[in-house]
């Protein structure tokens, strides 16, 4: 009897295909380079340090301060704005750092000037292309930091 079995291609062609898969997820991997994480408008190393300090510093600046986010738009254009409450703080001693982002690229990243108008800190005026956007704001007396991190779509 002449019987052919196919088992033994099965497993030398599966072992290829595997070996074929991983090389594409590697020159794909390639192709798509790591964006670098912001959210704490740091490099991640630092943050990862650092955690534990960050996280006592935004509690006592919580305890200070509350913060409520506005987007002021209309249409793709317009500005943001944050109102601050003190609870135990002062505003005047208040500085900021605010980053506009899109999650997936750091090639559209727009640090904006803003100005004080009694309790409020108002952006400078922005143009966005429609999508998802993303708005870092570090908050900072002398002694704490709070870092906001804000998620939006901008449509027309």
């Amino acid at each position: 009897m002449d019987k052919k079995t196919f088992w033994p291609y099965a497993i030398v062609l599966s072992i290829i295909a595997i070996i074929i898969a991983c090389i594409v997820t590697i020159v794909i991997a390639l192709q798509n380079p790591v964006e670098m994480d912001n959210t704490y408008m740091q490099s991640y190393q630092r943050v990862d340090e650092n955690i534990t300090f960050i996280k006592e510093s935004e509690a006592r600046f919580d305890e200070k301060f509350g913060l409520k986010f506005e987007p002021n738009f209309d249409g793709l254009n317009g500005n943001f704005k944050f109102y601050i409450t003190p609870k135990s703080g002062e505003i005047s001693s208040l500085s900021y750092e605010i980053l506009l982002t899109r999650p997936q690229t750091n090639k559209e990243n727009k640090t904006l000037n803003a100005s004080w108008q009694n309790n409020e800190l108002i952006s400078q005026s922005v143009s966005l292309k429609e999508g998802r956007w993303q708005l870092h704001l570090r908050l900072s007396d002398k002694q704490d930091t709070r870092y906001y991190k804000f998620d939006f779509n901008a449509i027309k």
